[in-house]
């Protein structure tokens, strides 16, 4: 059969990804030596990605050989399986292709039950997202009742879950955002006690008005600048979770300097935590179960900003860089 895939066929610089991903057509054989072959249904665009492009030897992640598909998370059906633990017509998520078919190994699936009100859910919520944004919130920020709680990225996938997550933790939650519509979401929507607009505000008197005390936790998804103020801005003994490199994806050539403000870890004690999915993914069923049962009753909520058409994948995850997206950037095939 014919199958139509994004092919990565040069390093992109910056955002620039028109002239190094190309959409062509060609021929999928059967799944065989324990393949499935999923149907995709939505495909995730996610700013992580960025880096696998790259040839950056240093990634959590193997870096994407030039003509190889372009790979990131997906929810499919199988409609094809030589593998005795998926059959016909289940409902899996796992790490796909840019592609309307695909033979995957069925090592990073799950099959999922089905019922959710949206399939987006899977995506977000329930989604990889969900799972970064409870372990960031609850096993690397370890919150406490009362405490202060910065995020940077607070309108996207996972900045808006981990502002929630902390405010069930009984922080006091600030969210950073770059335009009122995403700031008025936030706390109208989603219950944050505070929403910075980074473009209009200035971000270091901000912070000091809103967190006099200073920033016990700050969930950080973008680094750069933010990173740097957020650090004249640190209470004693805080925590900063840092997930994302949003600030640096975008930039061409060299690396971003870090951060001018550094001996501020010395200073108040502080500690940065890098962590990825790949840590926490056999943890992954249980996580699954809590955020199920918040979205189930109401109190955690996403929103997913979608794309028609596997052929406006460049469109929709242009998004994410260039901050048009509020919550969860998807593509629907």
């Amino acid at each position: 059969m014919k199958r139509k895939v994004w092919k990565l066929i040069d390093r992109p610089e910056g955002i620039e990804f028109d002239d190094a991903l190309s959409l062509v057509e060609e021929e999928l054989e059967s799944p065989t030596n324990g393949q499935i072959q999923i149907k995709l249904k939505i495909i995730s665009m996610d700013a992580g990605t960025r880096m696998w492009m790259s040839d950056r030897q240093d990634s959590y992640q193997p870096t994407i050989e030039l003509g190889a598909s372009m790979v990131g998370v997906c929810l499919a059906e199988v409609v094809k399986s030589s593998n005795s633990n998926f059959k016909e017509g289940d409902l899996v998520r796992g790490f796909g292709e840019w592609a309307d078919y695909a033979n995957v190994e069925p090592d990073s699936f799950l099959v999922l039950e089905q019922g959710l009100d949206k399939d987006e859910a899977y995506l977000s919520a329930l989604g990889l997202n969900g799972w970064t944004a409870y372990v960031g919130v609850m096993e690397v920020g370890k919150p406490k009742p009362g405490e202060n709680f910065l995020v940077s990225a607070a309108a996207g996938a996972t900045g808006s879950l981990a502002g929630q997550i902390a405010k069930k933790a009984g922080c006091r939650v600030i969210g950073l955002a770059g335009s009122k519509e995403k700031c008025d979401w936030l706390v109208n929507d989603l219950g944050f006690d505070v929403a910075i607009n980074y473009k209009t505000e200035d971000l270091d008197s901000s912070l000091k008005k809103h967190c006099p005390d200073g920033i016990d936790i700050y969930f950080d998804n973008v680094a750069g600048d933010v990173l740097n103020t957020v650090m004249s801005n640190l209470a004693l003994n805080a925590r900063i979770p840092l997930c994302g490199l949003l600030a640096q994806y975008n930039e061409k050539g060299a690396r971003l300097p870090g951060p001018e403000n550094f001996d501020q870890l010395l200073m108040k004690r502080a500690t940065i935590t890098g962590f990825f999915c790949p840590d926490f993914l056999e943890d992954g069923p249980r996580i699954e179960s809590l955020l199920a049962d918040w979205y189930k009753d109401g109190s955690l909520k996403f929103k997913a900003d979608i794309t028609e058409g596997l052929e406006n994948v460049l469109v929709s995850y242009k998004k994410i860089f260039t901050g048009e997206n509020v919550g969860k950037t998807l593509v629907k095939l």
